[in-house]
């Protein structure tokens, strides 16, 4: 009888063994899950996010026709060709718009955007905003001010001076258009 014993614990001993292994594969395919998925949504917010920002450019363009004094986002929802949602941050406060005093006051505009990680910060330098004839620049505050422009027909940021800038403890991030 002591044989059969052990014979039987050694099977519920097995059973329990495979059956914490079948768990810790569960485990590690739902964290790499979750993982993915916080990527992707990371991914869709930032393509959002980019995708607003052209709309607000491009319809800014469109009312306000190369003169951007006074241009705000109550402006461009009163005119009907934005609503308050194109305005709306997928990341948290919403996006603004004001004209450039900064750079050739009232012929240029910012669109300027707060709460975003250092990865969203290096796709957002890295976007082809259009070339110099509607894009200017960038600038960023936070532990400073770093002034970005257009340079002889040229976007002078590469990957490895986005992530040196964005690693900076930036604040805002102002696109600068035309």
């Amino acid at each position: 009888m002591a044989g059969r014993k052990n014979k039987k614990f050694s099977q519920y001993g097995r059973s329990m063994i495979e059956m914490l292994g079948v768990l810790a594969i569960v485990g590690v395919l739902s964290a790499g899950g979750i993982a993915g998925y916080n990527m992707a949504m990371q991914s869709y917010k930032t393509n959002l996010l980019i995708e607003r920002i052209n709309l607000i450019a491009t319809r800014a363009r469109a009312v306000y026709k190369g003169y951007y004094k006074g241009i705000n986002a109550s402006n461009l929802i009163d005119s009907g060709k934005l609503s308050s949602d194109n305005f709306k941050n997928p990341f948290g406060e919403n996006i603004t718009i004001r004209n450039s005093t900064t750079w050739e006051p009232n012929a240029l505009f910012a669109i300027d955007i707060k709460d975003f990680s250092p990865e969203v910060c290096i796709d957002l330098l890295l976007t082809d905003w259009g070339n110099s004839s509607v894009f200017e620049g960038v600038y960023t505050k936070g532990t400073g001010n770093v002034i970005l422009r257009y340079s002889n027909g040229k976007w002078p940021v590469t990957m490895a001076n986005a992530v040196t800038y964005c690693n900076n403890e930036i604040t805002t991030l102002g696109i600068v258009f035309k």
